[in-house]
């Protein structure tokens, strides 16, 4: 805080700016900051080649230019910065003043501009953080203001660097004439007073008052020369007398500008750093009153989600109240008011089930199915346009569909047209040879011209995930299994390695990592538990749980399943393969002995206990950290699984859920094939021939 300033009179500063602060959602499209940003940074590029010059010429730069020698690449980072962050679609979706001194301003720059001024760009978050609390004690900011905020500041501070590099020139230009005259009179073999007082007349002739930076230079350069001065500062104070002062009281006068510019500067260009590296994710939480609605979330379930799905959640909520003309807090209470309904419920029940789980979250009724219950709490404020949509949105499979046979028919329609326009007779027959002909490179066409319309214009789905800031609790305990036929002992070699490497990249509680294997197709059954490849396997395992396993619980298991006869093959294979293996895993971990694993290494892992599978490839990498992510999504109450006990299939939430598949480049350049399909980006091997519309 400026040490000029208590705490009551920032906060007293703050309530009177919000009062002052009215504000209209009508943009003006002429008050793009940018520009002025802009201008201030070729000001302050230019006054930094002057006084580059002005070194490499020997001559003295006052204390605050120093700073802006030092660090101008901090001024050049915030100006980039700023020309690549801020949009037009966001700033100009701001509210602005309507009158005052920042008429036609967003309010989040005035906000910026008058702290920055009273503090003196001295930026610290305790500050802030109580005089924008204040501000909103009178005036409540919309959160994509507070977002906004930081770059705000980082305008707000580049403005006053330029404010002081205008400074900076005036004086440099006063320095250089002061100098022209010391100059001269250190040329002269005889000190000539009146040649150097005539000097400094015609000099003073040309100001409207006694320049502070002028007469303190020029007599600084005096004292330094070692000659006597006295005659001259006698005739020259007589001079400064019809300017109501004396070389003293101006040196003293800019003794204390130059103090005051060198510790603002000091501070604008330290809070720079600051203000880039400030938690502002946390800042805004403690500061939007929608964040704290939602921390009210009934079960707790909001405040321990990740900051990229709360930040989709306070999306929401924005565009909610923008379609029925409300305020962003009112749409986030009425959502609490839903979800804080439902566990009332929830608590009468002797148990409660996923589908009431997913009914007392917040977000249900903000991202879920329970939005049209939202939407019923607004009856009278939902705009004509959102009925629209949100009708369109319930027939898209009907519109995704006709829209493809429209253009369909239209692809043949046109074809057809040229056709039977080249024939003269059998037009009926050559007609239906054509639509034959044509029918599906046309659906073809239409096909993947809507796919690619649809993916330009409608987002993907969001999955709100849970953090686990404090690990993988025990009750989402999870095992990460590898399903592979093992061909030889090299073969088990690397998949030894492919494991320690997903564990290395995963290390969390709770997280176990196994291996499911098979061998190869045979013409009879091999059933030998003593083969050396299953010998060689659970050596590996044991080793790896030694290196690892320190607290005694193993990390690493290994799973054998036994070949059946396959009557169609007419074969021994591992019954349904891959998908039989995982089937049997799962029945396994269920407690099932009827399956055909002939070896297990299990004994320190109760199978009950395991929530979530994680299936990888062989040749599959598990990013760094990437398991307790999928673990925080599938856990989410929105992705809990509802299953319809008459159908048995999953009505609501996720079952199952696959991430999308990329390659690494050396996967990728393996093969004249992999290079043509993988492609830069990766793809999905099982989903090749769907599209991501599907």
């Amino acid at each position: 805080l400026n040490s000029a300033l208590t705490v009551e009179e920032l906060e007293l500063l703050a309530k009177r700016a919000a009062l002052a602060h009215t504000v209209t959602s009508k943009k003006n499209l002429l008050n793009w900051p940018l520009k002025r940003v802009n201008e201030n940074y070729g000001f302050i590029l230019s006054l930094y080649k002057d006084l580059n010059d002005d070194i490499h010429q020997k001559r003295a730069v006052t204390p605050a230019a120093e700073w802006v020698l030092d660090n101008f690449y901090v001024i050049e980072e915030q100006a980039k910065s700023l020309r690549k962050d801020l949009t037009k679609k966001d700033y100009f979706n701001l509210p602005i003043i309507k009158k005052g001194p920042f008429k036609g301003t967003t309010r989040a720059l005035a906000i910026a501009m008058e702290f920055v001024a009273i503090v003196d760009g001295q930026i610290d978050e305790g500050t802030l953080n109580k005089y924008l609390d204040a501000y909103q004690s009178h005036n409540v900011l919309f959160d994509r203001e507070i977002r906004i905020i930081p770059m705000m500041l980082r305008i707000a501070l580049l403005e006053n660097v330029r404010m002081i590099c205008e400074n900076i020139k005036e004086t440099q230009k006063q320095w250089n004439r002061a100098d022209a005259i010391a100059d001269k009179w250190w040329s002269d073999e005889v000190v000539d007073t009146e040649k150097i007082v005539a000097l400094f007349k015609s000099t003073l002739e040309n100001m409207d008052e006694a320049n502070p930076s002028f007469i303190e230079h020029l007599f600084y350069r005096f004292r330094r020369s070692g000659r006597s001065y006295v005659n001259v500062l006698r005739h020259i104070d007589e001079h400064l007398v019809q300017f109501g002062t004396t070389t003293e009281d101006t040196a003293q006068k800019e003794h204390n500008a130059q103090a005051v510019s060198t510790v603002s500067m000091g501070n604008d260009i330290m809070s720079f750093k600051y203000v880039s590296s400030l938690n502002w994710a946390q800042l805004f939480e403690s500061l939007s009153y929608v964040e704290r609605i939602l921390r009210q979330d009934p079960d707790g379930v909001y405040s321990k989600m990740d900051i990229v799905s709360r930040g989709y959640y306070l999306g929401q909520i924005e565009k909610l109240a923008k379609t029925y003309g409300v305020s962003e807090r009112h749409i986030a209470q009425a959502a609490i008011d839903l979800a804080k309904s439902a566990a009332d419920l929830n608590e009468n029940s002797p148990s409660v089930s996923n589908y009431q789980l997913r009914r007392s979250h917040v977000g249900f009724y903000l991202v879920g199915e329970g939005i049209k219950n939202l939407e019923e709490t607004q009856r009278g404020k939902v705009k004509l346009t959102h009925k629209v949509s949100h009708r369109m949105n319930k027939l898209q499979g009907r519109i995704y569909i006709g829209v493809i046979v429209l253009i369909t028919l239209l692809c043949i329609g046109v074809v057809l047209d040229y056709g039977l326009n080249q024939v003269d007779s059998f037009k009926w027959l050559y007609g239906l040879f054509i639509c034959a002909a044509i029918f599906i490179p046309a659906s073809e066409v239409a096909i993947s011209l809507v796919n690619w319309s649809i993916g330009k214009i409608k987002r993907p789905a969001f999955f709100a995930r849970l953090e686990l800031k404090e690990g993988i609790p025990d009750d989402l305990r999870t095992m990460v299994v590898v399903p592979t036929l093992l061909s030889n002992e090299s073969r088990v070699v690397e998949l030894l390695k492919n494991i320690e490497n997903h564990y290395l990249a995963n290390k969390e509680a709770n997280l176990y990592f196994a291996l499911i294997g098979g061998f190869k197709d045979s013409k009879g059954p091999n059933t030998l538990i003593d083969h050396p490849i299953l010998k060689l396997a659970n050596e590996g395992i044991d080793a790896l749980n030694e290196r690892y396993a320190l607290d005694g619980t193993n990390i690493f298991y290994f799973y054998h399943r036994k070949n059946v006869f396959n009557e169609i093959d007419q074969s021994w294979t591992g019954w349904e393969r891959k998908r039989g293996a995982l089937m049997e895993f799962n029945d396994l971990l269920l407690g099932s002995k009827d399956t055909s694993f002939i070896y297990h290494e299990n004994n320190h892992l109760i199978h009950a206990q395991i929530k979530y599978i994680i299936t990888l490839d062989a040749d599959t990498v598990l990013p760094l950290g990437m398991a307790k992510k999928m673990i925080g999504t599938m856990a989410h109450p929105l992705n809990l699984p509802v299953i319809d006990e008459g159908r048995k299939v999953v009505v609501e939430g996720h079952g199952l859920m696959q991430p999308r598949i990329s390659f690494d480049m050396d996967s990728s350049n393996k093969s004249i094939f992999s290079r043509i399909y993988t492609g830069q980006e990766g793809m999905d091997p099982y989903a090749s021939a769907i599209s991501d519309v599907y």
